[in-house]
């Protein structure tokens, strides 16, 4: 009995170190391969570039009478 307990102590000690030991969860991706939320793709470089992508620029509608 004693060595019953013993045994599924020593499970416990290898299961939970083996949970630890695991690597998280990977972050999500897009569909090229950057990071959700800390990349973005630069078409212009080819690759994922680290932040947040620049703001597009409003372009002025020019008034033809």
């Amino acid at each position: 009995m004693r060595s019953m307990i013993g045994a599924m102590a020593l499970g416990a000690l290898l299961v939970a170190g083996f949970a630890f030991t695991v690597e998280p969860v990977s972050a999500a991706k897009t569909k090229m391969g950057c990071e959700k939320g800390k990349e973005y793709w630069d078409a212009a470089e080819g690759k994922c570039m680290a932040g947040k992508p620049p703001k597009k620029k409003a372009t002025k509608k020019s008034k033809e009478e």
